[in-house]
C-alpha cells in the first residue's frame, strides 16, 4: 500500500480556506476547548488543565458528584449507571447516559423503569445539567486563541457564500471568539433582551449578508432556555422552572423542544447538499451516529462534496473506530490522524518528507523518530495555519 502524501493534503486545505467563492464550514467538537490550557496553583502545585473537559472527562467529573460511593446505599445515579453496564451502554458518555435517563421517563408515567421513577429521573436530568452547565460556562482567557484566528479568519476576506460553523459544544467560546473580533454571525435567534427561535430565519438565511457567520449549535447551548409559553429563547438568566436546552434526546420531546436541534442537522445537511462544499472537522471524533449519518448520507448523494476530518493523535484510538468505518465507506470523506489516514477510502501511513521541505515552515506536519507527522487535528496548530492565511483587510458588505 503506498503511503499518503501529507504535504498534498495540507495544500488542498490551504487552498480551500484561502477560497472566498467555495462554501466552507467547520464542525467544532469536543476536542476543541481541550487545546485552550489553563494554568493554576505556584511552584511545584501547579497543574495545566483543559479550559474544559471533553465527553469522557465531563462524564468522570459528574460520576464523581453524583455516586454514593458505597455499594449498600447506591444514589439514583449508580442505579442508572448499574443499568447502562448491564445493558452494555456507553457509561463514558454522558450523552448517552443522558439519552437514557430521557428515554427512561419517557415510558415510566406514574410506575418506574429499572427500579427508577419519573421523579427521580427528572432529579437525574437536572444534575447532570447543571454539573455540565458549571463545567462548560468557562471563558477564553485571551484573545490568541485557536477560537479567535477562526472568528478573525472567518472575516478576513470578502465572501460570496457564509463560513457555516456547526458545533456540538454547549459553551459559548466561539461566541465569545467572534464578538470580541467583531465578526457579525447569526445563530438562529432573533432579538435582544429573549432572544427567540426564528425557524424562518433559519430556513432563509441564505437571504442573509455573506459576510455573516452561521454558527449552529448542534446539540443545543447553555443559554438556551424554555420560557413559559414553551418558546425556545436565547437567555443569559435561567428561571429555577427553565430547564436547561442542552444535547438533544433523539426521542418523541414537544415540538418547541426538539425543533431547535433538527433545525441545525437541516442546516448541516443543505450544507453538505450545496454544490461543491467543504467541512473541516477538528476535535469531533464521529462518535455521535446521528451526526454522521447526515454527513455520510450527504457525501453519498453529493459527490462534489468532501469533508477534511482532522483527528488528534493515532488514528488507532478505540474511539476513532467510527470514524474508522465511515471513511472505509465513504470516498469523499478524508481522515487525517497524526500517523495515518483514510483518503479515498484507504487506510494508509504518512509518506517520510524531507527535513529541508518548504512545508515544514509550518507547524502542520512534523519530522518525529516515526516518520512525518500530520498535526492539524491539534485545534491550536489548526488556529496558527488559519491565522497564516487571514488578510489584514477588512471586508467589505456583499
Amino acid at each position: 500500500m503506498l503511503p499518503h502524501d501529507p504535504i498534498r493534503q495540507v495544500s488542498f486545505i490551504q487552498q480551500t480556506l484561502s477560497q472566498n467563492k467555495r462554501p466552507i464550514a467547520f464542525l467544532v467538537g469536543a476536542g476543541c476547548p481541550l487545546s485552550i490550557r489553563v494554568v493554576t496553583g505556584d511552584g511545584e502545585e501547579q497543574t495545566n488543565l483543559p479550559l474544559i473537559q471533553d465527553v469522557a472527562g465531563l462524564t468522570r467529573i459528574i460520576h464523581e458528584r453524583l455516586t454514593s460511593g458505597d455499594t449498600n446505599s447506591p444514589s439514583d445515579w449508580d442505579k442508572l449507571v448499574k443499568t447502562a453496564r448491564e445493558d452494555g451502554a456507553n457509561c463514558d458518555n454522558i450523552e448517552h447516559l443522558l439519552s437514557r435517563v430521557r428515554n427512561f421517563r419517557n415510558v415510566a408515567g406514574v410506575g418506574e423503569v429499572r427500579g427508577l421513577r419519573s421523579a427521580e429521573l427528572e432529579a437525574i436530568d437536572t444534575s447532570i445539567c447543571e454539573i455540565i452547565s458549571t463545567e462548560v460556562n468557562k471563558s477564553l482567557p485571551s484573545i490568541d486563541s485557536p477560537y479567535h484566528d477562526l472568528a478573525i479568519w472567518t472575516r478576513s476576506v470578502t465572501r460570496k457564500r457564509p463560513v457555516h460553523l456547526f458545533t456540538t459544544n454547549y459553551d459559548l467560546l466561539l461566541e465569545q471568539a467572534l464578538e470580541e473580533s467583531n465578526s457579525p454571525y447569526f445563530d438562529g435567534f432573533v432579538g435582544s433582551r429573549n432572544a427567540f427561535f426564528d425557524l424562518g430565519a433559519v430556513e432563509d438565511e441564505q437571504s442573509l449578508p455573506g459576510r455573516w457567520t452561521r454558527v449552529w449549535k448542534i446539540h443545543g447551548s447553555l443559554n438556551w432556555r424554555l420560557d413559559e409559553h414553551r418558546t425556545v429563547t436565547r437567555s443569559t438568566y435561567l428561571a429555577p422552572e427553565q430547564p436547561y436546552l442542552i444535547y438533544p434526546s433523539h426521542l418523541k420531546y414537544d415540538q418547541s423542544r426538539k425543533m431547535p436541534y433538527l433545525a441545525m442537522l437541516d442546516r448541516l445537511k443543505a450544507f453538505l447538499l450545496s454544490p461543491t462544499p467543504v467541512l473541516i472537522t477538528c476535535g469531533y471524533s464521529f462518535a455521535d451516529e446521528h451526526i454522521n449519518e447526515v454527513i455520510c448520507s450527504s457525501l453519498g448523494s453529493n459527490p462534489t462534496a468532501h469533508v477534511f476530518g482532522l483527528l488528534h493523535g493515532s488514528i488507532e484510538q478505540p474511539s476513532y473506530e467510527l470514524a474508522q468505518n465511515c471513511a472505509r465507506s465513504t470516498p469523499n470523506l478524508s481522515l487525517l490522524a497524526k500517523d495515518k489516514a483514510i483518503i479515498g477510502r484507504t487506510p494508509a501511513t504518512w509518506r517520510q518528507i524531507e527535513a529541508n521541505d518548504a512545508s515544514l515552515t509550518s507547524d502542520a506536519l512534523t519530522i518525529t523518530e516515526d516518520g512525518t507527522s500530520f498535526n492539524l487535528g491539534d485545534f491550536a496548530v489548526l488556529g496558527r495555519l488559519l491565522r497564516s492565511l487571514a488578510s489584514t483587510e477588512e471586508p467589505n458588505e456583499t
